[in-house]
């Protein structure tokens, strides 16, 4: 709301901020008001050449890559069109943050190719992404249809990533499971036996 955008705007110096503006269609409301709010804040200071504090990510032919252009943003990425949004962590949405936040992002892409070789692999034994699936799905079908995602720090965040994979895209024709990710943790009896818990964690931690 105001009070948060109030609060951000007193903790940054808004001459020497880059802000990035990223909409799959172009035209989401949020993205477009912050767009204009913080680009007349900057235009104040540096007139003409408020520009160039913007960057914007968007689809082909949009509204915000035509008024990104207006304002000759210093970048605009135009991401491929055919990426569902709920799947473009690795897209330029993704990445483009990432690599302004310091991620080695050449390495994670690298390991994602890698990732999407192996799940490419016909036999079911070898290929890590398939053996979840199909342990799921038999214990769904067998009743463990509540899917509890255990991911600690730094990884919390990634849960509610994946309910939402979970949750929107293989929900289909009454069948799915349900994700629940953030979930206090209780003891072991406590829980149903509807549940099946999924734990990701970093290699080397405990």
């Amino acid at each position: 709301g105001p009070d948060c955008v109030r609060n951000l705007e007193s903790r940054i110096d808004v001459a020497r901020s880059l802000f990035m503006v990223a909409s799959k269609s172009g035209s989401t409301t949020e993205p477009m008001v912050f767009h204009r709010y913080f680009y007349d804040r900057v235009k104040q200071i540096k007139g003409d050449r408020a520009g160039e504090n913007f960057i914007a990510v968007t689809d082909p032919n949009t509204q915000l890559g035509k008024d990104a252009e207006r304002d000759k943003f210093r970048k605009i990425f135009i991401n491929p069109a055919d990426i569902g949004g709920r799947y473009s962590a690795l897209s330029k949405f993704g990445l483009v943050p990432a690599a302004i936040s310091g991620v080695d992002i050449a390495t994670l892409l690298d390991r994602a190719a890698h990732t999407m070789h192996i799940t490419k692999t016909p036999a079911v034994k070898k290929n890590p992404a398939a053996q979840l699936g199909a342990t799921l799905g038999a214990l769904a079908t067998a009743g463990r249809d509540k899917l509890t995602l255990i991911t600690p720090a730094p990884l919390d965040t990634l849960g509610l990533w994946v309910e939402q994979l979970v949750a929107e895209s293989t929900g289909k024709e009454g069948k799915g499971i349900v994700p629940i990710a953030g979930e206090p943790r209780v003891d072991a009896k406590a829980y149903g036996k509807d549940r099946v818990f999924v734990a990701v964690r970093l290699r080397k931690s405990d």
